[in-house]
């Protein structure tokens, strides 16, 4: 098993094997310290990935309150545990320097469309526990933000493109004022002049989709060194699925009505990977579901879950052919196929 530094770095890339999640599981939800860091170290890995490069001030300051957070902490808290009777404590500041070190290196290479650093950004990050946050852009377009979503956007428009980051989901309404609108997510590029689409992208998750509400948009899919993959033009209705490890994308004609449905409570699914599923109950419920079988992980699903059910239901109507075993370990879930 690799140190939880280079476990950490394949979770922010979306590269992290079943086992490797399993274990940063463990150590993500063993103490809220560990949280608290994992989120500021995706914070900066957030700013680069999204061509919104802090400069070597902002960069100075990331470092210094991570340093000052390890300093006045008694405990290790790079502390995971590899056995139920075995527990490994790594240095600190080693740990925290080689996460640090492989964030700017990630950084550089993912940096894509750079754009103006004397601009002023507004970040909205919204957690499993929150509401639908309406968001008003500085042009008059508005985005609905989903839970565990993070949003950053200028807070001011200059120039001939109009350009904001999203890791998560959001249903943006854009307005029309001659140029265009540009939305960048984990490995994928939205441009549109005005009109209403859904994009789920969550940089952790191992698919994304967008879906047309109306208008037209022209979506650009890449695969990890950023290298274009898949242009198309998508027309009311139409949804384009991506299997961000293959890069292949679906393109099939979907319900509007359904893929809003979010903004309700209600997630609905038609024929999709059950991972789909258990990726978006992560981010309602703040859990983490572990599937060791691969194939289970591929077989889809139809139906529909409302926020306002537990985990615990939920998780029994995925079960409803007594396909799994199932056991809760602490906020971690894992379905293992009998």
């Amino acid at each position: 098993m690799k140190d939880i530094q280079q476990i950490i770095i394949h979770v922010l890339q979306n590269d992290v094997s079943e086992e490797e999640m399993a274990f940063f599981s463990e150590w993500f939800h063993s103490s809220s310290e560990n949280k608290d860091l994992f989120f500021q170290l995706k914070d900066i890995y957030d700013h680069r990935k999204g061509g919104l490069m802090p400069d070597s001030k902002e960069t100075k300051v990331s470092w210094n309150r991570l340093m000052n957070k390890l300093e006045n902490n008694p405990q290790h808290i790079f502390q995971s545990t590899t056995t139920r009777n075995k527990r490994v404590k790594l240095n600190r500041w080693q740990a925290v320097a080689a996460i640090f070190a492989g964030l700017l290196i990630i950084g550089a290479s993912l940096f894509y469309g750079r754009m103006k650093q004397n601009s002023v950004w507004v970040e909205v990050r919204t957690t499993s526990s929150d509401q639908v946050q309406l968001v008003q852009l500085p042009d008059g377009s508005t985005v609905q933000l989903n839970v565990s979503s993070f949003l950053k956007y200028p807070k001011r428009f200059t120039g001939k493109k109009r350009q904001v980051y999203l890791d998560g989901e959001a249903i943006f309404d854009v307005k029309n004022d001659g140029r265009s609108f540009e939305v960048q997510s984990d490995k994928q590029q939205i441009v549109v002049l005005g009109t209403q689409f859904n994009v789920m992208d969550y940089s952790v998750d191992a698919f994304a989709a967008t879906t047309l509400i109306k208008g037209k948009i022209e979506l650009k899919t890449f695969d990890a060194s950023h290298t274009v993959k898949n242009r198309m033009v998508l027309t009311p209705k139409q949804q384009v699925l991506l299997d961000k490890n293959t890069s292949y994308v679906t393109l099939r004609d979907v319900n509007p009505d359904d893929i809003l449905s979010w903004t309700t409570g209600t997630y609905s699914f038609e024929d999709v990977p059950l991972e789909q599923i258990t990726g978006r109950l992560e981010k309602v419920y703040d859990v983490t579901v572990v599937i060791p079988d691969e194939k289970s992980r591929k077989e889809k699903y139809t139906g529909k879950f409302s926020s306002s059910q537990t985990i615990e239901e939920i998780i029994q109507i995925i079960n409803f052919k007594g396909q799994f075993e199932y056991r809760f370990r602490n906020d971690t879930i894992v379905l293992q196929r009998k």
